[in-house]
């Protein structure tokens, strides 16, 4: 059974994710990829806000970063979980080293046979179609992505719609918003996407 649970900032919305999960969180050994994070300056009070907010809720964390690892690496660090948790950051450069590392083909087999999945953010949006919905800057991070979205939904994700941190970034480039063929979803903090066995359903905390 697919859970993928897809937010904007996850720990707004974690009380209500762990209502939905088929475990108690004390009986998940999450993998906290904090990749994205990496190239982003100053103080990464997300990810420490994040990784408190699952502890407090009951959850075991083992946090590393994918970059520069192979697909034995990974596979290694994976033995022992049973749920994947990737923070926010830089979504291109996230996008670029889940591609570069093979983590994207480890990554579809863990929701296929029907793994935890927690995303926040940017972590969110790489499941969807799309990453490019917004210009932004952040795609200088990553200037030979080979693609805009792992697909893994069928379709785009903006996180933080509504946040006054993201307003003028996305009042600027919202014209980019409008284009056809493209199921989008605007997702604010307090809002998540849960994917059941292809049910998609918006959650509002």
């Amino acid at each position: 059974m697919t859970q993928l649970f897809l937010a904007s900032t996850a720990d707004y919305v974690l009380n209500d994710i762990v209502k939905h999960l088929p475990s108690k969180p004390s009986e998940y050994n999450l993998a906290f990829i904090n990749t994205a994070a990496e190239v982003e300056k100053g103080d990464h009070w997300w990810v420490t806000k994040e990784k408190e907010k699952l502890l407090s809720v009951g959850f075991a964390i083992d946090e590393f970063t994918i970059t520069g690892s192979s697909q034995g690496e990974l596979e290694a660090k994976m033995k022992g979980k049973n749920g994947i948790y990737i923070c926010g950051g830089n979504t291109y450069y996230l996008l670029d080293q889940v591609i570069k590392t093979g983590f994207d083909a480890l990554l579809r087999k863990w929701i296929e046979v029907g793994n935890l999945f927690i995303g926040s953010s940017a972590g969110s949006s790489i499941i969807g179609v799309a990453i490019d919905l917004i210009p932004s800057d952040e795609a200088l991070a990553a200037p030979d992505l080979k693609s805009m979205g792992l697909g893994i939904v069928d379709l785009a994700i903006v996180p933080h719609w509504g946040s006054l941190d993201f307003k003028d970034e996305y009042l600027q480039g919202i014209s980019s918003l409008y284009r056809e063929n493209t199921k989008i979803i605007l997702l604010s903090n307090s809002q998540y996407l849960h994917v059941r066995d292809g049910t998609y359903s918006i959650n509002q905390v």
